[in-house]
């Protein structure tokens, strides 16, 4: 298993408590999100309709998507009861010296979206 890799995304000042910011990381589309002094970085849309989750909110430390308001768990990425759809995912977040930073590793590990497909198109 590769060894995780932080990398700064943004800093405390950027995202207040309460407030959700779209970023990219390696040219995927993820989400913060701020609640007191705990940060959340997870998949930029719903598994479900592909909403935008920076669109959201969080209650009861459950993301709530704005679209369908099915609601995921920030612990472990689960939905809420009723719902066959994938997990949320999350990824780890570490605050150093006022900076966000986001494991880029567990990314590239489990990208949101999937991987990425390359097609060949030179066939036989």
């Amino acid at each position: 298993m590769n060894e995780p890799r932080f990398v700064a995304v943004a800093t405390l000042d950027e995202l207040p408590d309460g407030t959700f910011r779209r970023i990219l990381l390696e040219g995927y589309g993820l989400v913060l999100a701020r609640q007191g002094s705990t940060v959340y970085a997870f998949q930029g849309t719903c598994p479900h309709e592909k909403a935008d989750l920076s669109q959201g909110r969080i209650e009861d430390g459950r993301l709530i998507c704005p679209r369908h308001l099915a609601s995921y768990s920030l612990v472990d990425g689960h939905v809420s009861r009723g719902w066959k759809v994938d997990a949320l995912k999350l990824y780890p977040v570490r605050i150093q010296n006022g900076e966000v930073a986001i494991d880029a590793e567990a990314v590239r590990r489990d990208p949101p979206g999937g991987a990425r497909k390359v097609w060949d198109f030179t066939g036989p």
